[in-house]
């Protein structure tokens, strides 16, 4: 077992601002800033009733390289979130530049995320057992570091625990200005 410096298992400290400031930019302008930013696309998955489920974000980022460690926002209400707070486990499908149709009907609004057979690979996970998506740049395992509720998402750092890749050279879905996309020779297709 590797032994962890006390740094790396220090308790987050949250910090909090004295007061919330009240003179945000409105929700639709904040919404026609953030088209502007491409994000990376990915499935989280894990399971509700025992069976795949998968949800698409673009908030997941690298937080850290030691330890190997990634961040995101899930809306708290969602299956999503009730499976990371009770089960503390996540996969994370890195969408292949292919995948548009696949990451749009995993966010679906109001609609259930379950996957389907031929989304998955045969084999689940081999550290935790999570769904394994077919075609993914990569699939990680992750184990909870830790959660924050903020406002009405939870805000999740996990530890990544198991890495495979099926097409490590493509670039990776993008999402911008509410399109699936990916680059050609570096240029937005």
């Amino acid at each position: 077992m590797k032994t962890m410096t006390k740094e790396k298992t220090k308790s987050p400290l949250l910090h909090t601002a004295a007061a919330p400031a009240n003179d945000t930019i409105e929700r639709s302008e904040f919404a026609t800033a953030m088209r502007g930013l491409p994000s990376g696309v990915v499935v989280i998955t894990s399971y509700v009733d025992d069976k795949p489920w998968g949800v698409t974000l673009s908030s997941l980022s690298s937080f850290s390289a030691e330890p190997a460690r990634v961040s995101f926002s899930i809306l708290r209400t969602t299956a999503t979130a009730a499976h990371i707070r009770d089960h503390g486990t996540l996969g994370v499908a890195i969408l292949s530049s292919d995948a548009g149709d696949l990451a749009a009907r995993q966010a679906a609004a109001g609609q259930p995320k379950f996957l389907n057979e031929d989304d998955l690979l045969p084999q689940r996970g081999q550290r935790l057992g999570m769904p394994l998506v077919v075609g993914a740049v990569m699939n990680l395992e992750c184990q909870v570091a830790f959660y924050v509720e903020v406002l009405d998402h939870l805000l999740v750092v996990a530890d990544v625990v198991s890495a495979v890749g099926e097409k490590t050279n493509d670039c990776g879905l993008l999402y911008w200005n509410r399109t699936f996309g990916h680059f050609e020779q570096g240029v937005l297709a």
